[in-house]
């Protein structure tokens, strides 16, 4: 029961989170003009990867291991809410690049839908990867979904692009 209210509770935070970050990445993208090969090198130039969010994930995933055999469940469930709240407060607290900055994302439809289906791809390949590590032995070990979180956040940037190259066809 406690295991599936915390993957619960950090699936939802991964989910939240990645939205949020997303908008940020979408502003870079369509000041691109939308091109994938301009993204993809713009990522890799700047060396583009999330830092505060994975080590939010980082920090959660060592106290779930180093409380993993105290048989206490509910410090643990307390890790994965507490480490929820700080990944969706980081979401959130950063600006909205569609208020603020040098360029303001703009709510086309292109960007829309791109960024809806972006979404919409992560959110399923996020809960297809956790089902896949509870089945292949993570069980009560939630750290180990912690760390999938780890990887989701860094891949944010791959979404957008295979988004768009989606909606392209």
């Amino acid at each position: 029961m406690l295991t599936a209210l915390s993957l619960s509770i950090t699936s939802a935070a991964a989910i939240m989170f990645f939205s949020r970050r997303l908008l940020c990445y979408m502003r870079h993208f369509q000041e691109g003009g939308y091109s994938r090969r301009q993204f993809k090198d713009w990522v890799i130039a700047n060396s583009i990867y999330d830092k505060k969010g994975s080590l939010i994930a980082t920090i959660a995933a060592l106290l779930l291991e180093l409380t993993e055999h105290s048989n206490l469940r509910g410090i643990q469930l307390a890790i994965c809410i507490i480490s929820a709240i700080t990944l969706v407060w980081l979401g959130f607290w950063e600006n909205d690049p569609r208020e603020v900055g040098p360029f303001k994302l703009k709510p086309t439809k292109r960007a829309t839908t791109t960024y809806n289906l972006a979404v919409g791809l992560y959110s399923i390949a996020f809960a297809i990867v956790t089902i896949s590590v509870y089945k292949l032995g993570a069980r009560d070990d939630i750290a180990c979904y912690w760390l999938v979180v780890i990887a989701a956040i860094q891949s944010s940037p791959i979404w957008l692009v295979i988004a768009s190259t989606l909606k392209s066809y």
